[in-house]
């Protein structure tokens, strides 16, 4: 085995330290503090690093298990108005807040600071080598590691993620709603409320949403996305603003508010346009009558019943979830006057599948729910959605 080398930071505190895709892979479980020169102690685990020619193996920051809903303060970093979130955690609260209160109630009143990564020979600690053009995203409240990302990356702040928004919330063009942060701070998310409304019938309301997410990891810059939520299941959708299937618009790093606000409001005008295609969409769906063997077909398609490979136990549960979407089809969310047995109610079926019937792994309850929401908005429960909408719409001889 090649030489250790053991990276330090300029903090005694106990660091976590993701593992980057494609670089670095974790092949050894946490172990003890280390010590550091001058009596300081950090954590660590055994990492390889590959590059052609050469083969490094270093002793990173304490690796956390990730939580999706971030509760590293104790709590879960969310807060919520009016009725409870469909995941069931947060705090409900009266009426909607000012981003400055929002980030205390969301728990996410921390910063992000950029500190050097350094590397020391273990052998000879008076001997280090820094890492050129190479620093890590360190929460500052509980000195966990978000992320390592080259050092022109500019950090949006959770202040700075908001207050742009302030702008268009002071003008009732939304309204801040939900806001919290998954993965221990890596993603942090709002949702604003847009005050407009859609109905698939009289009892069948749609509220659009602005999903406001940024990254503190590096993998992906701050974004508003087009969102809806059924109000009679809680279903959410992100809408694609191009057929590409892109999702959502980037906000620029603009050093100065004026100039981010500004490019906030051009880019809700987009967004809008957005949810009124939404609502001819809608309505072209809710005009496309199925047959429960016509439904039966589009559900088989999105759940691959009837491909041939894999394991029994795979058919089975494949068999198992088209099962459950049939009965969505005709349960009472989508048996609604003006929804039954539509391609609008076969869509919903599977989205209930998908946001409320899936079943997620974890080590308890509240984990469950955490990576639920964390499919729901950005993996794979989401991509089923995705594809569910575009069927529906192909249906409706929309696409």
């Amino acid at each position: 085995m090649s030489p250790g080398l053991r990276v330090a930071w300029r903090s005694s505190a106990a660091l976590t330290f993701p593992s980057p895709a494609g670089r670095i892979s974790l092949f050894r479980p946490p172990g003890v503090l280390l010590p550091k020169p001058g009596g300081q102690k950090i954590a660590w685990a055994f990492v390889g690093l590959s590059h052609p020619g050469l083969e490094f193996f270093f002793l990173f920051g304490r690796c956390l298990v990730a939580h999706e809903i971030d509760q590293t303060t104790g709590r879960a970093a969310i807060f919520v108005t009016g009725e409870p979130a469909w995941h069931r955690l947060g705090t409900v609260i009266e009426q909607a807040t000012t981003s400055a209160e929002a980030i205390g109630l969301a728990g996410l009143d921390w910063r992000v600071e950029q500190w050097p990564v350094r590397a020391f020979d273990p052998d000879n600690n008076s001997q280090e080598a820094g890492i050129p053009d190479t620093v890590a995203n360190v929460r500052t409240d509980t000195k966990a590691v978000l992320g390592v990302v080259g050092r022109r990356y500019r950090v949006f702040q959770n202040h700075e993620a908001f207050d742009f928004m302030d702008g268009l919330v002071g003008d009732k063009l939304a309204m801040y709603e939900t806001a919290g942060s998954l993965h221990g701070g890596k993603r942090v998310w709002m949702m604003a409320s847009i005050p407009k409304e859609y109905r698939a019938g009289p009892d069948d309301l749609i509220k659009p949403y602005v999903l406001l997410t940024n990254t503190h990891d590096g993998s992906q810059a701050l974004r508003m996305i087009p969102t809806t939520v059924r109000v009679v299941c809680q279903n959410t959708l992100n809408l694609a603003l191009r057929e590409s299937g892109v999702e959502g618009l980037t906000i620029s790093h603009h050093p100065r508010l004026e100039s981010r606000i500004a490019e906030a409001r051009a880019k809700l005008g987009i967004i809008a346009a957005r949810f009124d295609k939404f609502d001819d969409e809608l309505h072209a769906m809710l005009a496309k009558e199925l047959t429960v063997t016509e439904a039966g077909g589009y559900f088989r398609g999105l759940t691959g019943a009837d491909l041939p490979h894999g394991t029994d136990r795979q058919k089975k549960t494949r068999e198992k979830v088209l099962g459950q979407m049939l009965d969505n089809f005709d349960n009472d969310k989508n048996t609604l006057p003006g929804v039954k047995h539509t391609a609008w109610g076969a869509y919903n079926a599977v989205s209930e599948w998908a946001d409320h019937q899936r079943k997620f792994r974890g080590g308890s309850p509240a984990d469950k729910l955490d990576r639920q929401l964390d499919s729901v908005w950005f993996g794979q429960s989401h991509q089923l959605k995705q594809a569910a909408y575009r069927g529906a719409l192909e249906l409706a001889g929309v696409l």
